[in-house]
């Protein structure tokens, strides 16, 4: 970062952009709640006028189904018939009043597992949750719940707390209170934390939700810049940092209990970070703890982003951010201490394994959890990863919207409903809850999704892209600041973009202006003097 860097950089930035935005990249999305556009409108409109139509009827049929599907159908008021005759369980679902909607194909070289792959997520040994099913049926809300968290870059830069705005999700949690919340000013990282209301013997626990990408109602390029480094930008940060300090506490606390890391989509992949993460961390000390599930909406995988992690660290680039922007966030964030602190410790187990190892170690981490993905086959986002635990596929016609509803193509962009727009609905949070209230958790079925390895073969290239966005957002916005300026001219010694070693402010390019034109600082040594040890 010298003084002929910050316009190469936005010029690169937009020309990277404008490729990526040609090709079809699988940025995560987050839930639509505000329906418009034409098709939309006309759908309500029908509705309006004659009432809820009839619409067309569905007919499944399932078997080999685990024992509580009763439960979960009769808890959801779902119609069905069901046949205990022979010990298996086979159960005709009922769904009625559906739109006529086309449903694009599954995946033909999808591989179906049988049944036992499935046990130990449902029922695992393990745990002292009782019902799985449900803690993971509430993780869907709590997914959902997280993206109303709303703490943009310019209530970050005056230090202003987060904010939780009010939605219909907050009605559907009602056996959790929440406890805490944490945002990263650089990354958009945001994360809810929610512990259950309910005694033992249901087992007491804690859901940290992760959100995904903000796409429509609250739009946070962060985010977006974030997703292109597949949530490595956001499961590494300061702020997910210093929350897996805090469920390391909570699963050690004997009053403590378990913990739950889920999200959806991007929040999905940065829940699997932050699981091997927590995991890690936890297996730093002999001290026993409770059990740690990760529960994705989405079967993209994490699995390679954290190889790269580890990689990357063993050549000396630490969590993956500039040494200069370490060297600032070190003099001026207060949290980052704990989480330099953090990051030594797992530093310390990663090093335990042989170069070349990484893949064994992150297996052999990812065993010692529950990890569980639920999704739709015809998701072409599941297509990206290796998902690091068991992959659970939902019926595809548990997706159809009734007569009354529309999907998310038709909401915000206007497109008729069709295969396609199924598709769309079905890597968002809107498909999934749909899904579960249809009693999905329990239809679910293990499978080996299809992947594609060209996206394993472009990540690093879109990991850099993404860095580069996430520093542009930066630099044109909180560290050209007026609080970011206090800080830097109160420091011992500071950069811009047109000096590099600023001690007084009339020095040539130590400024916040020049000629009208806004410039970003960072600190480089803190006021006492003398720089800060940084995340390496």
């Amino acid at each position: 970062m010298n003084a002929s860097t910050a316009s190469p950089r936005r010029r690169a930035l937009a020309l990277a952009l404008g490729l990526l935005l040609s090709c079809p990249f699988p940025a995560a999305a987050g839930p639509q709640r505000e329906p418009g556009g034409r098709a939309a409108a006309e759908q309500l409109a029908q509705c309006a006028d004659a009432g809820r139509e009839e619409g067309q009827g569905l007919r499944l049929l399932f078997s080999g189904l685990p024992s509580f599907a009763r439960e979960v159908l009769a808890r959801h008021g779902v119609r069905a018939s069901i046949d205990s005759r022979g010990g298996g369980l086979r159960i005709e679902l009922q769904l009625e009043s559906l739109r006529d909607v086309d449903l694009p194909g599954e995946h033909p070289a999808t591989i179906p597992l049988p049944p036992h792959e499935a046990r130990n997520v449902r029922q695992d040994p393990r745990s002292g949750i009782a019902p799985l099913w449900m803690l993971d049926e509430a993780t869907v809300a709590a997914a959902d719940r997280a993206y109303d968290i709303r703490h943009d870059a310019a209530e970050a830069e005056a230090s202003l707390p987060a904010r939780l705005v009010h939605s219909e999700t907050a009605e559907a949690l009602p056996g959790y209170e929440i406890v805490g919340a944490y945002t990263d000013a650089f990354t958009g990282f945001a994360a809810l934390v929610l512990e259950s209301r309910q005694a033992p013997p249901h087992g007491a626990h804690r859901i940290y939700a992760v959100a995904g990408t903000h796409v429509f109602a609250h739009l946070d390029f962060r985010s977006w810049a974030s997703g292109l480094t597949r949530g490595r930008a956001q499961f590494a940060s300061t702020a997910a940092l210093r929350m897996i300090r805090d469920a390391a506490a909570y699963a050690r606390d004997p009053r403590g209990g378990e913990v739950v890391l889920t999200g959806q989509s991007q929040g999905g992949l940065t829940a699997q970070g932050l699981g091997y993460l927590l995991q890690t961390f936890l297996d730093a000390e002999p001290a026993p703890h409770r059990l740690v599930h990760v529960v994705s909406w989405g079967a993209a995988g994490a699995e390679e982003v954290m190889q790269r992690l580890l990689e990357r660290r063993r050549a000396g680039k630490g969590r993956g951010f500039g040494a200069e922007l370490e060297a600032h966030w070190a003099a001026t964030d207060p949290g980052y201490a704990e989480a330099a602190e953090v990051w030594a410790v797992l530093g310390r187990q990663w090093d335990r394994a042989p170069p070349g190892e990484e893949l064994a170690l992150l297996r052999a981490t990812a065993a010692r959890m529950r990890i569980v993905g639920y999704f739709f086959d015809i998701d072409l986002f599941a297509r990206a990863g290796t998902f690091p635990g068991t992959a659970m596929a939902f019926p595809t016609a548990l997706i159809l919207p009734d007569t009354c509803e529309t999907t998310v193509a038709e909401a915000v962009f206007g497109l008729q409903g069709g295969a396609f727009g199924v598709r769309l609905e079905s890597h968002f949070l809107q498909g999934y809850r749909r899904a579960v209230a249809r009693g999905a958790i329990a239809l679910a079925h293990p499978v080996r999704p299809v992947k594609w390895e060209w996206v394993d073969e472009v990540a690093p290239a879109f990991d850099a892209l993404g860095s580069l966005w996430l520093e542009t957002l930066y630099f044109d916005g909180i560290a050209a600041g007026e609080a970011n300026w206090r800080r830097c001219l109160a420091s011992g010694r500071w950069q811009t973009g047109a000096n590099r070693s600023c001690r007084e402010s009339f020095f040539q390019g130590c400024s916040p202006e020049e000629e009208g034109a806004r410039r970003w600082c960072l600190v480089r040594e803190g006021a006492g003097g003398g720089a800060q040890p940084i995340i390496r």
